[in-house]
């Protein structure tokens, strides 16, 4: 396609438009099969030629472009280095222009292709399932959200009833007995991590075997996400690490940097009525900063706009947050029930201590007491602290369930994309300020 694309554009420019350069073939010609392995390269990079049976469409059309998109600078910085002299822009923007279109409605051509083969009983991948984990239930989904995979299940060995309500035949027997009797062109193996000898076991005595094994590794107390890495050829599986890259973390900041710069630029007359009024309350400083936990467990000082007076003797400062306070002011009360006391935080996010979206950060008193006697408690530090989180726009906040409130936290940890932090943001607007917690 990339070098059909390529002479097509030299065509346009040099044969049928108008006072064109003449001469040119050899020269396009070799830089075409510069751009051919180019290209190849990127696609390779970009995971193309890889199986695309789990891939959604539109991620492979990104890669597609992607790819093109790399391969098409890369050749213009080669050129500007090392040929001899420059090309027509014009002959490069209708090439791009060209490859870009071709090299997409082929990959979409190919995929209709396949789809059709495969609803016609033609290139399936039949697999045997064996094992009792529940990750093979959840891989069992994954096929049957991916209906184009074409991936059918021959059977399932050693299920301990895990088989029953998912539509799948349980054989009798072990491996040994039934791999003469049933057609399958590789082994998906999943037990549980109580059973993970019988994993051992398996492989042990039919690792010589040409059918492909797969082995699912049990990832129940893997709640947010988990990495695979290649360590100089050992393969390393990190559990509880967020499917977020170095990018994604990028995107993030860029955005609450730039969303908070003009939020208080916006709201600093706000900030400086609201200041006015705390100092004329009660004595005391405007702010009040208080030591939390944010990001991998690090401390830092989150601030707010004071609502209690200060606190005298023996009064006790590590008391949960709750409504009926008796050193909170009248002015804290509107302040704490609008959640205008919060806005001091934007600073925090501004110097990168906390994010717009995220969960909220506690103190280390409470951090150290409920890490105890809450599952999955500190893994909720795996993210950035937040003015407003997933748990904030559902009603968890305030003096309410921590179980739920951490649920929901970890969901937002596990399913995290910036669409999700700005319906937050937008949520926290329509229904987060003001709530009966």
């Amino acid at each position: 396609i990339v070098a059909f694309c390529w002479t097509l554009a030299y065509l346009i420019r040099f044969q049928w438009m108008s006072d064109a350069q003449l001469g040119l073939q050899d020269l396009f010609l070799k830089i075409g099969a510069l751009l051919v392995l180019l290209t190849l390269y990127f696609c390779y990079k970009n995971n193309l030629y890889k199986t695309q049976r789990f891939g959604s469409r539109f991620q492979e059309i990104f890669s597609v472009l992607k790819s093109n998109t790399q391969a098409f600078f890369g050749l213009i910085i080669l050129i500007y280095f090392f040929a001899p002299e420059r090309l027509s822009r014009i002959h490069l923007l209708i090439y791009f222009s060209l490859s870009s279109t071709v090299l997409v409605l082929g990959r979409i051509a190919i995929r209709n292709l396949l789809r059709s083969m495969r609803r016609k009983g033609h290139n399936l991948r039949h697999v045997l399932l064996i094992g009792n984990g529940e990750q093979l239930k959840n891989y069992i989904y994954t096929i049957r959200r991916y209906k184009d995979s074409g991936i059918k299940i021959s059977g399932w060995i050693d299920s301990e009833g895990l088989n029953q309500g998912m539509d799948v035949k349980a054989l009798e027997g072990d491996f040994a007995a039934n791999k003469d009797k049933i057609k399958f062109d590789a082994i998906v193996l999943g037990y549980s991590g109580a059973n993970f000898q019988k994993t051992e076991d398996f492989l042990k005595h039919f690792y010589n075997d040409l059918v492909p094994i797969h082995v699912l590794p049990d990832l129940t107390y893997s709640f947010i996400g988990h990495k695979i890495e290649d360590f100089a050829g050992i393969p390393l599986l990190t559990v509880n690490q967020p499917n977020i890259s170095t990018f994604d973390h990028f995107i993030k900041r860029v955005f609450d940097f730039v969303a908070t710069t003009f939020g208080l630029i916006i709201i600093s007359p706000l900030l400086l009525i609201i200041g006015i009024a705390v100092k004329l309350s009660s004595p005391g400083p405007i702010l009040y900063g208080q030591r939390r936990i944010g990001l991998d467990g690090n401390e830092f000082t989150m601030w707010k706009f004071r609502s209690m007076r200060q606190a005298k003797g023996n009064e006790d400062k590590t008391e949960w947050s709750n409504k009926d306070n008796p050193r909170k002011t009248k002015l804290g009360n509107f302040l704490r029930s609008s959640s205008l006391d919060e806005l001091p935080q934007l600073f925090n996010v501004f110097l990168g201590d906390m994010s717009l979206v995220g969960p909220r950060p506690e103190r280390p008193f409470f951090v150290e007491q409920f890490k105890h006697e809450i599952p999955a408690y500190m893994l909720r530090h795996k993210m950035k602290a937040g003015i407003t989180g997933w748990a904030q726009v559902n009603g968890w906040r305030g003096d309410t369930s921590l179980h739920k409130r951490i649920e929901c936290d970890i969901f937002y940890i596990k399913n995290w994309s910036l669409w999700l932090d700005i319906k937050i943001l937008f949520l926290t607007f329509v229904k987060g300020f003001i709530n009966k917690n």
